[in-house]
């Protein structure tokens, strides 16, 4: 079996993949309950990413004996083109490896909707170029809240309005419709750029964006667990050469 930890920025998953397939996935706040948890399982493998602090990162990555440390080293299935990899965040990569792991030698686009909405494409040659990083959900209804005085902190989202008519549907049609647009937006100038674009989306926040329709010319494939799929893709890897 193998075991995947993405300790993220909000939620540390924990995934359990055994031939390639995933038989459970845990999400934990709380880092108390997560150590409890963790250390009650037995792996063949283990992969660990982590965008916390390095003492904490070291703190579970010493719970077991022989485990892989997702850093800028870490061998990978496909080529970074990226211009600075050791500023590149393990879960824009994550989803690289996970989207040419479906969509083999295809030029394919993820989105991920969590913290940050993030784009990132990697092409039909198996090479990953970037993408995009801009505020997610959250972190937009915090901005509007902690860099004005008097609009409120909102912590649900909209779907079913266009106009909002009080200061708080406002700001949640604002936020709401504002993420729609630019990934509508920019889906039509990776589709202007690249024929047979495949698209997938993912993240924290995907349920909010399950049922909209953002391209006229391509499928949008969802998967919750995109990232950690691509983080046993690694592992995967990794462990046979």
């Amino acid at each position: 079996m193998n075991l995947v930890i993405d300790i993220g920025n909000t939620f540390i998953k924990v995934g359990q993949f055994e031939q390639g397939n995933c038989r459970n996935i845990e999400r934990f706040k709380d880092q108390k309950l997560f150590l409890k948890y963790v250390s009650s399982l037995s792996a063949n493998n283990v992969i660990i990413s982590s965008v916390r602090d390095v003492s904490f990162t070291n703190e579970v990555v010493n719970l077991f004996s022989d485990s892989l440390l997702l850093t800028k080293k870490t061998q990978l299935p496909i080529t970074n083109s990226y211009e600075t990899p050791e500023t590149l965040g393990n879960d824009r990569l994550a989803n690289a490896v996970s989207a040419s792991a479906v969509f083999p030698n295809q030029n394919t686009l993820t989105i991920d909707v969590g913290t940050c909405l993030k784009f990132d494409f990697i092409t039909s040659n198996n090479k990953y170029l970037g993408g995009s990083i801009s505020p997610g959900l959250t972190m937009r209804f915090n901005a509007l809240h902690t860099l004005t005085d008097n609009l409120p902190l909102i912590d649900d989202v909209e779907i079913n309005q266009l106009i909002g008519t009080d200061t708080t549907s406002s700001i949640q049609v604002g936020v709401y419709q504002g993420i729609i647009a630019e990934i509508t937006n920019m889906i039509s100038q990776y589709e202007k750029k690249y024929d047979k674009l495949n698209i997938i989306l993912t993240g924290g926040d995907l349920r909010w964006f399950l049922n909209v329709e953002m391209s006229q010319k391509n499928s949008i494939f969802a998967d919750e667990f995109h990232t950690l799929k691509g983080l046993n893709t690694i592992l995967n890897y990794n462990v046979q050469k």
